[in-house]
């Protein structure tokens, strides 16, 4: 009789536990085929205008609902190095020449697209001011010492034969106190970017662009090439890991990117929405952004010309060496 029942009870556990491995697997498989199970991409991007069309693709829900997108935007350079070095991230939107010293650095990333151009400019409330040469004997104000806007007007000052210290005097400041400086009537000539070039333009009498340096980037190094500001590197253990996602999130950015390009006014709210900026001045001054997408394979003769050029002028500025074959994405 007490052999009989404990034959019946390690029959009815033998079949509990069978039940609940069936239960387990059954619940296992209906985890893998759950429809509205998430993949994320986590995005690292500039609290800028730069990031706009992240914020177009979040919005429209571009990737669709099987695809989160993380968005983590950073203030300063910093910040964003603490993000890059951490690698818990898909993409990343940094200028381009931050991109070479992120790599050259050890840090695993891929140039995936350039996505901004140009950018910056010379500019002036003096009416007789009209080219560079017309800087001679001038004190010229630059945003942040040792920055790639103050590299490249150097850079320019000297094809013009305008010597620093000699000729020019160059004064730092950063672009608010620029701004007010133009707008007191206490200093003429700076360099400026967007938006506060439209800014400027609405408040200050008299304020007017004298050179794009992009254009005179193509004067000087020739026409076949753009002088690249912004683009998106990605974790290159992501990418080997998600080759199919991070494809279709680089060909949804580019559609965000033309979308922007072709929508100020609705661009101006996005950038209202995510970023506080004033809606009206970011609408207006969008040309002035540059949007305009180009892979890594179409954008390399331009970004290999820019880091030679800087390898030469401040070569810490890319990591002191040019990015290997292995930092151009090729999955385009």
């Amino acid at each position: 009789m007490k052999k009989s029942f404990v034959l019946v009870l390690m029959l009815c556990l033998g079949l509990l536990a069978g039940c609940g491995q069936t239960a387990n697997q059954q619940d296992a498989e209906n985890k893998n085929n759950d429809p509205v199970k998430q993949s994320v991409i986590t995005v690292v991007a500039p609290k800028s205008p730069a990031s706009i069309p992240i914020f177009r693709m979040i919005e429209s829900n571009c990737m669709g609902d099987g695809v989160q997108i993380d968005l983590q935007l950073y203030s300063d350079m910093e910040a964003m190095m603490s993000l890059a070095s951490s690698g818990d991230y898909g993409a990343l939107i940094v200028p381009v020449h931050t991109a070479a010293n992120l790599y050259n650095k050890g840090i695993s990333v891929e140039l995936v697209n350039v996505c901004n151009w140009g950018g910056m400019y010379l500019s002036t409330t003096d009416p007789d001011c009209n080219s560079w040469e017309d800087l001679e004997g001038k004190e010229l104000y630059v945003p942040s010492k040792g920055s790639i806007p103050d590299v490249l007007t150097q850079y320019f000052l000297d094809l013009h034969d305008l010597v620093i210290g000699e000729d020019v005097e160059i004064v730092y400041s950063n672009h608010t106190e620029i701004a007010q400086l133009l707008s007191a009537g206490t200093i003429k000539y700076a360099i400026d970017v967007q938006p506060y070039v439209t800014s400027n333009t609405k408040k200050i009498e008299g304020y007017k662009v004298i050179s794009e340096l992009s254009e005179e980037w193509k004067s000087t190094q020739g026409k076949e090439y753009t002088m690249p500001a912004n683009c998106m590197v990605a974790n290159s253990e992501y990418i080997s890991g998600n080759e199919e996602l991070i494809a279709k999130f680089n060909s949804k950015f580019a559609e965000a990117i033309e979308w922007t390009a072709g929508n100020s006014t609705e661009a101006g709210v996005l950038a209202n929405t995510y970023l506080k900026a004033d809606a009206e001045l970011i609408a207006a001054a969008m040309p002035g952004f540059c949007f305009d997408y180009k892979s890594a394979a179409d954008a390399k003769s331009d970004t290999e010309q820019y880091y030679n050029v800087l390898l030469k002028l401040k070569p810490e500025s890319i990591g002191s060496m040019l990015p290997k074959e292995s930092f151009y994405y090729r999955g385009n």
